[in-house]
């Protein structure tokens, strides 16, 4: 009943599908002021204050209050953050996102309505976020001159 097939994924299960054992839950209730680290996913409803640390994914609710520096692999951001984010992987800001402080990440996705004011950086070897690109489209300097020379024309 409980060891079945059905419970194998259970423990690679995404945020998407809610909580798991182990998660850190940090409730709408909670106020934390220090360096939180995990090895575990993070799941931010409350506030904090100080440094959030994962090796996992990073979820920051819609009335959350993240006054920290952050380092994630994965991160999906709803809620107020103040403090660098340095994220390995995918950042996603959703529409009632707040983020003041530096941005690094390899794929970085932001929804009509966040705000976003800081400077982002993104690695470069990664050219799109769906991966459908086979290789990056260069341009030589002639072809910008001579686009340039069309547009003075018109």
């Amino acid at each position: 009943m409980f060891g079945g097939r059905e419970d194998e994924g259970m423990n690679n299960a995404n945020m998407d599908q809610g909580p798991q054992a182990e998660d850190t839950i940090i409730g709408n209730t909670i106020r934390i002021e220090g360096d939180l680290v995990s090895n575990g996913n993070i799941i931010v409803d409350g506030e904090v204050v100080g440094t959030l640390k994962t090796e996992r994914t990073l979820r920051v609710g819609g009335a959350a209050k993240v006054k920290a520096d952050i380092k994630a692999a994965e991160a999906l951001i709803s809620g107020e953050v103040t403090g660098n984010v340095d994220i390995d992987g995918r950042l996603e800001l959703t529409a009632s996102a707040r983020v003041t402080g530096d941005i690094k990440a390899k794929v970085l996705s932001i929804e009509s309505g966040a705000t976003f004011n800081g400077s982002c950086t993104m690695d470069e070897s990664v050219m799109m976020a769906d991966h459908s690109a086979s290789a990056p489209i260069e341009v030589s300097e002639d072809e910008v001159v001579e686009s340039k020379e069309k547009e003075d024309q018109a």
